[in-house]
């Protein structure tokens, strides 16, 4: 659809014919929260394009408050070259007027050098500082960017999404303080002392996905009500066990050690079972796996009687992960919905 089509689709009726036959000018006439709307779906480039659709028009782009420069965007200029990409990036947040609520880099798919490093610290500067409350940062897959001081010193973060990064927060890092949805992936945890403390005290969802370095890690967040774990073979869960008010819990293994070691499934056990007010729980057939290579469960605490809804993922060619899906299945009294997928990459 073009632009054109786009609004007279938008607007109603009554504002697209006006009395005694004559066109209303559709484009000034749309509210500046719908001009946002539209703006926000278009790439960069595009929305730029669109200061020649009138006067009004003219400069509404570059007070724009989502700013998504994504992995095609980012792609495209780095094909030109190095120093076009980080040009035209300085260029559009030197015209930017206001807050920006928004900010997305997504430079996955460009393979950066070190010297390029300081343009993005320079970005990321300047969106803290520009009020920011929802930030992307999508690294290519080296994992050598450290993310710097300036997120973690951020006090208007809400919504915090990290890809292929180092985290290693400053000696003098509190914690985010009114984040409420925080997405780790791929990310290095480097404790500046003994461990990665992160306080988060009103995240309500939390997504853990491939990432290193666990072990060093303290995650105090007493409002958890969501919590998604995708993790290779070395599963660590202990900064988990206070998270009371955790609704729904997913956790996914790549692979199980040979010899898992009896603390780590002890630990898994435990955790499974320590909170009271899970209504949704997904295992995937790897952690019904390392569940038994210790017992399979005879009797669980009676603790989940809030857990309605139960999602299994089963290899059913391996006899313990049907055993122990079984008495899963068994053990909750309230249960009311029940998935049974399966589990084996190969059927």
């Amino acid at each position: 659809l073009s632009l054109i089509r786009l609004f007279q689709l938008i607007l109603p009726p009554s504002k697209r014919v006006v009395a005694e036959g004559e066109r209303e000018d559709i484009i000034i006439a749309l509210p500046r929260n719908v001009v946002d709307c539209i703006l926000e779906l278009l790439p960069v480039h595009d929305a730029a394009r669109t200061s020649i659709l009138s006067s009004k028009w003219r400069d509404i782009w570059v007070s724009l408050p989502y700013l998504v420069l994504n992995n095609y965007f980012c792609k495209k200029l780095a094909e030109k070259s190095t120093t076009v990409f980080k040009i035209t990036i300085d260029e559009i947040l030197l015209q930017h007027v206001g807050d920006i609520v928004k900010f997305v880099l997504d430079v996955s798919r460009i393979n950066l050098n070190l010297s390029s490093y300081a343009s993005i610290n320079r970005w990321m500067s300047y969106v803290t500082r520009n009020g920011v409350k929802e930030l992307t940062i999508n690294m290519s897959d080296n994992k050598t960017y450290i993310l710097p001081s300036c997120v973690y010193n951020c006090p208007t973060l809400t919504h915090l999404e990290i890809f292929n990064c180092v985290f290693k927060p400053p000696t003098s890092f509190l914690g985010f303080r009114n984040l409420t949805y925080l997405h780790l992936e791929r990310t290095t945890f480097v404790p500046t002392n003994q461990f990665c403390v992160i306080k988060v005290p009103l995240v309500v969802d939390l997504a853990l996905i491939f990432c290193c370095g666990t072990q060093y890690l303290k995650m105090v967040s007493p409002q958890l009500k969501s919590l998604f774990v995708v993790v290779g073979h070395y599963l660590v869960l202990n900064c988990f066990m206070n998270c009371n008010k955790l609704s729904m819990l997913v956790i996914e293994l790549e692979k199980v050690e040979d010899n898992p070691k009896h603390d780590e499934i002890s630990t898994l056990e435990k955790f499974l079972f320590s909170f009271p007010s899970l209504e949704q729980l997904y295992l995937g057939p790897l952690v019904l796996e390392l569940l038994n290579a210790n017992i399979v469960l005879d009797e669980l605490p009676p603790k989940l009687n809030c857990l309605w809804c139960l999602h299994l993922g089963v290899d059913f060619n391996k006899v313990d992960q049907t055993c122990c899906a079984l008495q899963l299945m068994k053990s909750f009294p309230n249960l009311s919905e029940l998935l049974i997928t399966d589990g084996d990459d190969n059927a």
